[in-house]
């Protein structure tokens, strides 16, 4: 490990096409004296918080606020969808954002491989976490998603229930 860089810097392209460098991998010992290092080179943590900082500044305040309530009525939307599917219970009642949880009348791991096979990553099966929750799945929508996709959805785990 000692006699790799102590960076490694990565080339892409922006927007427009022109070329430009990133650092992608550096050593922890960067930031300490050379004989006493001994950590190996890690991940940088900061580029996920430049893309994330670049989105953002990308967006703007109104562009931040569009995708939040895009974010709110699909989830609700895909929500009200679910719960009015025969072998889906809707688990709480309160108030939420963009996710939420919905008991099935199969296990979870069944019905998320079969969804799996029709191209849907169906959530997160939470009786891995709460033992209790073992037909519960953690559902979020984001601006990413469109109606006809969650009407398909829908549609898709129908016929699986």
């Amino acid at each position: 490990m000692r006699k790799m860089p102590g960076r490694i810097v990565g080339q892409t392209v922006d927007g427009e096409g022109r070329r430009g460098f990133v650092l992608t991998l550096q050593a922890r010992e960067q930031h300490i004296r050379r004989e006493k290092a001994s950590s190996n080179i890690c991940s940088n943590q900061a580029l996920n918080a430049l893309a994330a900082t670049v989105y953002l500044a990308y967006l703007g305040k109104e562009g931040v606020r569009d995708v939040a309530l895009q974010n709110f009525h699909k989830a609700h939307y895909l929500h009200s969808q679910l719960s009015s599917l025969k072998g889906v219970r809707v688990s709480f009642t309160s108030p939420f954002f963009n996710e939420f949880v919905v008991h099935l009348s199969k296990p979870v791991a069944e019905v998320q491989d079969a969804l799996l096979e029709q191209g849907f990553l169906f959530g997160l099966e939470l009786g891995r976490f709460y033992p209790d929750m073992n037909d519960a799945v953690l559902l979020n929508v984001t601006e990413m998603r469109t109606k006809s996709e969650m009407d398909t959805l829908c549609q898709t785990l129908e016929g699986i229930l």
